[in-house]
C-alpha cells in the first residue's frame, strides 16, 4: 500500500516529510491530503513550485474533494513558492515560520476546526540555499504543530536532492514516508503540547531519522515555559529513544524540565547518560 496509507493516518499535529521518486506521486500525496481536510472542514494551504494549481485541484477532485467557487474562494489556497518561500527574492526561514502561524491563525479565527499546509520544496533544490538553513527551517516549523490545529506534508523529490539532503531534512521531521510505505505505517513520532501540567507528551520513537526535529521541539517548549514552572515531558508513550536523544534529555533536567511516565528500559538508558556525563565533567 502507499500514499493513503500516510494521508489516512495523519492527524493534526503531524508534521511528515514525504519522498518521492515520481511527480505523480508527490501530486497524488497532496491530492489526497487535501481532500481529506477539506471532507473535515479543515482550510488547506498549498505552497507550490512544481506541482501546478490545476493538477492539485483535479488531484483532490478525484479524490472526493468539492473544488468548486467556495473552495476556490478560501477552504483551498494555492500558494506560489515565490509569494512564500522566496517572497522578496530569497528564503528567510524565520519570516516563512511566521507566515505559517499566522495561516494556523487566520483559519482557527474564520472557525475551521483545523489546517492542512503543503509544501512543495523543489525549489530548494535550485537556489542558493545551505543545507543546515533548510534544516533549522524544517525543525523550527515542526513547533508550528504542537498544539494540534494544524498538519504538514512536505514534498521533498529524491531525484533532484541528494542523499546527504533527504537524510537532513528528515531528521528534522517527527515522521517521514513515502510511495513503498506499508498500510501500517504511522507517524514515527508525535508530540503534543500539554497545558497542564505545562509540557510535552510524546508517542512513538526518537532515532537518527528525527532526532534534530525532537531536539527542537524540546528546546522550544522549555524556552516558552512560565517562569518557575517546570515543564513535565510525558514520555509514557515512548518506546525508543537513541543514545544521542537520551543525552539530549538529560542536559534538559537542569533547565527545569521534568520527566514523568519513563519505562523501564528507557529510564534504564537515562540512568547510564547521567553517569557517562558526569564521570566526563
Amino acid at each position: 500500500m502507499t500514499t493513503s496509507a500516510v494521508v489516512d493516518q495523519m492527524e493534526l499535529g503531524d508534521h511528515v516529510c514525504w519522498f518521492h521518486d515520481d511527480e505523480a506521486d508527490g501530486l497524488d500525496a497532496v491530492g489526497r491530503f487535501a481532500a481529506a481536510g477539506l471532507r473535515l472542514g479543515h482550510r488547506v494551504v498549498c505552497f507550490l513550485d512544481v506541482l501546478s494549481a490545476a493538477d492539485v485541484r483535479a488531484s483532490a477532485a478525484r479524490h472526493g474533494a468539492a473544488c468548486g467557487p467556495a473552495q476556490l474562494a478560501g477552504e483551498l489556497r494555492i500558494v506560489s513558492c515565490g509569494d512564500s518561500y522566496l517572497a522578496g527574492g530569497r528564503f528567510r526561514p524565520e519570516r516563512v515560520v511566521d507566515a505559517l502561524a499566522a495561516e494556523i491563525a487566520s483559519a482557527r479565527r474564520e472557525g475551521h476546526p483545523g489546517v492542512r499546509l503543503v509544501g512543495d520544496m523543489a525549489w530548494a533544490a535550485r537556489r542558493p540555499v545551505d543545507l543546515d538553513t533548510l534544516r533549522r527551517y524544517e525543525a523550527a516549523a515542526s513547533a508550528l504543530f504542537l498544539d494540534g490545529r494544524a498538519a504538514g506534508l512536505c514534498l521533498y523529490d529524491r531525484r533532484v536532492f541528494a542523499g546527504e539532503w533527504c537524510q537532513a531534512v528528515m531528521s528534522a521531521h517527527p515522521a517521514a514516508a513515502a510511495p513503498a510505505c506499508g498500510p501500517r505505517w504511522t507517524p514515527l513520532l508525535r508530540a503534543r503540547r500539554t497545558a497542564d501540567p505545562v509540557g510535552l507528551r510524546l508517542v512513538g520513537q526518537v532515532d537518527r531519522s528525527n532526532r534534530d526535529a525532537f531536539a527542537a521541539l524540546l528546546a522550544v517548549v522549555t524556552e516558552q515555559a512560565p517562569a518557575r514552572r517546570p515543564v513535565v515531558l510525558d514520555l509514557s508513550g515512548l518506546t525508543f529513544v537513541d543514545v544521542r536523544s537520551a543525552v539530549t534529555l538529560v542536559r534538559a533536567g537542569p533547565r527545569g524540565v521534568r520527566l514523568v511516565g519513563c519505562r523501564p528500559g528507557l529510564a534504564r538508558l537515562l540512568e547510564l547518560v547521567r553517569g557517562g556525563l558526569a564521570g566526563a565533567d
